[in-house]
């Protein structure tokens, strides 16, 4: 910025810092993701359980799922654009007001869902005219898309996640190790102990 009679400065500003994250660990970290940011709800509904999201969680036709759309910032920066789906008989343990103020995890797991695994897939998609304006980016602009179903104990699906984010905010990172005989090595991720007994998880890390 050049000013008369004061001459030049610097006013460039960093982007934040992007958020760090083991996706190996996702259910023990997606709490304390959203502790890390700032949330803003822009719907919460109750729909008919159709289509992919009803045959992902296992949902019968006739039950109502309860859906949300949420936007996360840091720093006041959005980067990701979040539709949820959960069943019925689970999200009435909670309200709009509590969904828009924690972490959906937290909510799931004070209703009694003991969360024991999930499966995602990563890819990527494009932004519509709602998603470019509420990550703040141009229509069509390429997006790392997930999709996300977490299950319960019992192998009952608990909440299905569509979610969009803004490449410049978030990307994969992986440790890998080469491993296997000789002849034979392959790339395999890099395995760490977590907790207190023999558990490991491959380490994996997202900036998100």
């Amino acid at each position: 910025e050049r000013r008369r009679s004061v001459g030049t400065r610097v006013i460039y500003r960093p982007s934040p810092a992007p958020i760090t994250a083991d996706i190996s660990g996702v259910l023990a970290d997606l709490a304390d993701m959203g502790r890390r940011t700032a949330v803003r709800l822009l719907a919460f509904d109750y729909v008919p359980a159709e289509g992919v999201v009803a045959q992902a969680l296992g949902a019968a036709s006739d039950q109502l799922l309860q859906r949300s759309v949420r936007v996360r910032s840091v720093d006041g920066v959005p980067f990701s654009y979040l539709t949820t789906h959960v069943p019925e008989s689970v999200s009435v343990t909670f309200t709009k007001q509590e969904l828009a103020s924690r972490p959906l995890l937290e909510l799931l797991e004070r209703a009694g869902v003991k969360a024991e695994r999930a499966r995602q897939r990563i890819s990527a998609g494009l932004a519509n005219s709602d998603v470019a304006e509420a990550l703040d980016v141009r229509t069509g602009s390429p997006l790392i898309e997930l999709i996300r179903v977490v299950y319960d104990q019992a192998g009952r699906g608990v909440e299905h996640l569509h979610a969009l984010y803004r490449p410049d905010r978030y990307a994969l990172e992986i440790d890998l190790v080469r491993s296997g005989a000789a002849d034979t090595k392959v790339w395999s991720p890099v395995v760490r102990r977590i907790g207190k007994g023999n558990a490991k998880r491959p380490n994996v890390k997202t900036l998100s």
